[in-house]
């Protein structure tokens, strides 16, 4: 079976599945997802959902669901199994950057489809060719792809004094402005009361709280690897927020998975682990992305089939035909939930 190691212990390979069976597994997730989300939803809304929801009626929601349950519940269990998706992806992704012998044609890859899957992904969701509101998810790892090039650049300097003290000086500037701006937006949307008074006090808490850690803790430490710390903060803050205003698929929160499983990166498991619970963090319906934990597991860290150039076009292919499909079914002028 393609991706299963055959071989005995004697051979010294190891058993397992390789990298092409796991990105097989992601792109079934995907499709079953998609079909869920590009055909279903589009379904249930000539079916009537957004009436019988709207309406606040609970006797006429209990109709709508007595007649339509099946295909809501159907709908529902494609979505969930759909959540295997991105977290594999975010996982090969920070294996692949790794792992390959070019970061540059990697980033121009991924760049390059970001952009050829746009018009399929707006179809797809909205049936039109251009549609701004939503990106498709290409860019979010593009920019997640970014944030590992900054990691890896700025970590050459960890543990040294040669960054200059203009650059450590904004670095570690950036590395509590840009959180704490992130932060205690988040916080503040969060609240129910909203006044300047209270940012500002949380800002100032935050920032504070920053410098004293750094004070008990940092200063007897190499400069360098503060500075890096800092670096590397300001970087992934500066990337989620580029996500959420660009509102990439996963957002902000897709940019921080792939931060975070590249943090663990040394245990698979434990860095897909991490993951996970970034996105449950983010949605509890994300919560069946655990299952992903399985086949990592049994990753034996082998590439499997040369099949990279299908796995990149599969995305936009398989948006485009979901909404041909949509189309055949005179469904194409509905929009999605998305």
């Amino acid at each position: 079976m393609d991706g299963v190691s055959c071989s005995t212990p004697l051979s010294g390979q190891k058993r397992g599945i390789s990298g092409s069976t796991i990105k097989i597994i992601a792109v079934i997730a995907m499709l079953i997802d998609h079909v869920g989300a590009v055909v279903l939803e589009r379904v249930l809304a000539v079916n009537g959902f957004w009436g019988a929801m709207g309406s606040q009626n609970a006797q006429e929601i209990n109709k709508w669901m007595m007649e339509n349950g099946s295909l809501y519940f159907t709908y529902w269990l494609l979505r969930f199994i759909g959540r295997l998706g991105f977290p594999i992806f975010c996982f090969l992704l920070v294996e692949g950057f790794q792992k390959t012998r070019n970061v540059k044609k990697y980033a121009l890859r991924m760049g390059m489809f970001a952009l050829i899957s746009e018009v399929p992904f707006n179809l797809a969701l909205t049936g039109k060719l251009l549609d701004q509101r939503y990106q498709n998810v290409y860019f979010t790892l593009f920019l997640g792809l970014a944030a590992l090039c900054v990691f890896g650049f700025l970590g050459r300097f960890k543990g040294e004094k040669r960054l200059s003290r203009p650059v450590g000086i904004l670095l570690m500037a950036g590395g509590v402005l840009f959180p704490g701006f992130y932060l205690v937006s988040l916080v503040n949307s969060l609240v129910v009361v909203k006044s300047e008074a209270v940012t500002i006090l949380l800002y100032g808490i935050f920032c504070g709280g920053v410098g004293g850690i750094y004070y008990l803790y940092g200063r007897n430490k190499v400069p360098g690897s503060v500075q890096v710390l800092c670096g590397d903060m300001t970087a992934l803050i500066v990337l989620m927020l580029l996500a959420d205003f660009l509102r990439t698929d996963y957002g902000g929160m897709g940019v921080l998975t792939i931060a975070v499983m590249y943090a663990f990166r040394k245990g698979r498991v434990r860095s897909m682990l991490a993951g996970c619970i970034v996105l449950t963090i983010m949605s509890v319906s994300e919560v069946t992305a655990f299952l992903t934990l399985i086949p990592v597991a049994l990753y034996n860290g082998r590439r499997g089939l040369k099949m990279k150039y299908f796995f990149y076009a599969f995305y936009p292919a398989h948006l485009l035909l979901l909404y041909l499909t949509a189309v055949l079914l005179g469904l194409e002028n509905v929009g999605t939930f998305m």
